[in-house]
């Protein structure tokens, strides 16, 4: 999978969608952190000017676009973490991980899956560490699912209202990493 293609289907995890199946902006829950609105977790608390021209996009029927553009986005955004492995199926966690996190969360979820230091830095000993895991990508995928639900249960837990859909996420996320090991 080209990294296009594993933003189209980070856009497919994150998309809410019209009748018609086309990009759609919603409004975000209180509590969500991204802010008010979004497309395709582009949001405008940390991608506002992604969001207008998607929005633009959108409104003006320009769907395909629309599509392209939130994924070109999420894949520009998500390169330095992504491109850090060489394995397409470790890019994709990361990749995944980047978007939901951030970047320097990625990187604190990936250091955490290696058993090193966290400081989110990917620095030398990071990147020393994945080459070296990636002997046995079916263990760091899983290492890498353990890492992001570690991560998250800084903040929340089972009580939380988005951990259903954030766990389902993860394991939909872990899952596709998976089958591209195939």
């Amino acid at each position: 999978m080209t990294p296009h293609e594993q933003a189209l289907q980070i856009v497919g995890y994150e998309a809410r969608r019209d009748a018609d199946g086309h990009l759609k902006v919603y409004h975000l829950p209180s509590g969500d952190g991204g802010g008010e609105r979004e497309v395709a977790g582009i949001n405008d608390r940390y991608h506002p000017e992604a969001l207008d021209l998607i929005e633009k996009l959108i409104a003006d029927g320009k769907y395909e676009e629309a599509e392209d553009a939130a994924a070109s986005h999420i894949e520009k955004y998500t390169n330095p973490v992504a491109m850090l492995s060489e394995v397409p199926a470790v890019q994709f966690a990361l990749r995944d991980a980047a978007f939901n996190r951030g970047p320097t969360g990625a990187v604190r979820i990936l250091q955490d899956a290696l058993g090193l230091p966290v400081d989110g830095i990917a620095g030398p000993k990071t990147k020393e560490a994945l080459q070296g895991a990636e002997k046995n990508p079916m263990d760091l995928l899983e290492s890498l699912r353990a890492a992001r639900e570690g991560y998250e249960r800084r903040a929340r837990n089972e009580s939380s209202p988005f951990w259903k859909g954030l766990a389902n996420r993860w394991d939909r996320q872990h899952a596709d990493s998976v089958s591209m090991l195939a």
